[in-house]
């Protein structure tokens, strides 16, 4: 657990208590939902059909893995009636937020707990310093990659959102019917993309959090640091492995993610001749951009896009 937790948990305690005694629900629609991330606040905004008591914490576009709740951000989630979250080690400070929290009757959710999970592995060439707890696999978190996973998850949290607004439970079910339709609909696209591409895979010059959406569609890839990796400058050998490994399979596209500075990729491109190109792992979306239109299936629509060009 983070220490600036325990620092703030000891500060607000008092504050939560007060707050048990009059939550700021939206009194329109019932509900007060709080969410750790984008995509779950995509998925719960479509299933409500707004975004009328639904609150997204993190949402400057900062990092998931280096989150550090506010101490408001803690009287928020002690409001809720729902509280959203991955469930993965990023996460370890949801445990004792909640124990402290007045309102022990907040109906909290991890979402890994919805999906099949993989660890995150470490693949050839792959920088990997190790240490300690290597021996303990670590649950890869970045379920939200999966269009699949994607649908599951809409469901649960449907059904969740019904048992607690029972009124409303009809519009939500609907709604939630025609966003997983959407779902299955770019899914298939997607494996109809890769069934028909000439390649089967992907290099990322930068971390790997798509783990998920490569196990879907049987695709292979090397990269240069795991998913939850802190690293961010590449060996020589691993660098020289991504230059060789896109050179050997004539690979027209090096890959980053969201939120990286690219370099170690232009260092690859001006290698081997490739073009670099960004798939979003939807972990930098801020306020600004979900004001702007940005929604979870747009953002794998443009994914989509990306890997048709690494593809082919």
């Amino acid at each position: 657990m983070k220490k600036t937790v325990s620092v703030l948990l000891a500060a607000v305690f008092a504050v939560l208590t007060l707050c048990a005694c009059g939550k700021t629900v939206d009194e329109k629609s019932g509900l007060n939902i709080v969410c750790t991330s984008f995509p779950q606040y995509d998925y719960i905004k479509n299933i409500i059909g707004s975004d009328k008591g639904l609150t997204l914490l993190l949402d400057d576009g900062g990092d998931l893995h280096s989150y550090e709740p506010t101490a408001q951000d803690i009287i928020t989630i002690s409001n809720a009636d729902l509280f959203v979250y991955v469930g993965g080690t990023s996460d370890k400070w949801v445990e004792s937020t909640l124990k402290a929290a007045a309102n022990q009757e907040i109906k909290a959710i991890a979402l890994m707990d919805y999906v099949e999970t993989y660890t995150e592995e470490y693949v050839a060439g792959m920088e990997h310093k190790h240490t300690d707890t290597d021996e303990h696999s670590t649950l890869d978190e970045h379920i939200w990659l999966s269009l699949r996973n994607a649908a599951k998850i809409t469901q649960a949290l449907c059904e969740i959102i019904c048992d607690i607004d029972t009124e409303n439970a009809p519009i939500y079910k609907s709604n939630a019917e025609k966003y997983i339709a959407e779902l299955n609909a770019l899914d298939a696209e997607y494996t109809t993309e890769v069934k028909s591409a000439k390649r089967d895979t992907l290099i990322f010059a930068d971390r790997f959090p798509f783990r998920y959406l490569v196990e879907d569609y049987g695709l292979t890839y090397y990269a240069a640091f795991a998913g939850c990796s802190s690293e961010s400058e590449a060996s020589f050998q691993t660098m020289a492995f991504i230059i060789d490994k896109t050179k050997e399979l004539e690979l027209p596209v090096v890959l980053t993610i969201d939120g990286s500075d690219g370099s170690i990729a232009k260092s690859v491109c001006e290698a081997t001749g490739a073009k670099s190109a960004m798939l979003d792992s939807c972990q930098s979306v801020s306020a600004q951009d979900i004001q702007n239109g940005t929604s979870y299936i747009n953002i794998m629509k443009s994914n989509l896009n990306v890997l048709r060009e690494a593809l082919n």
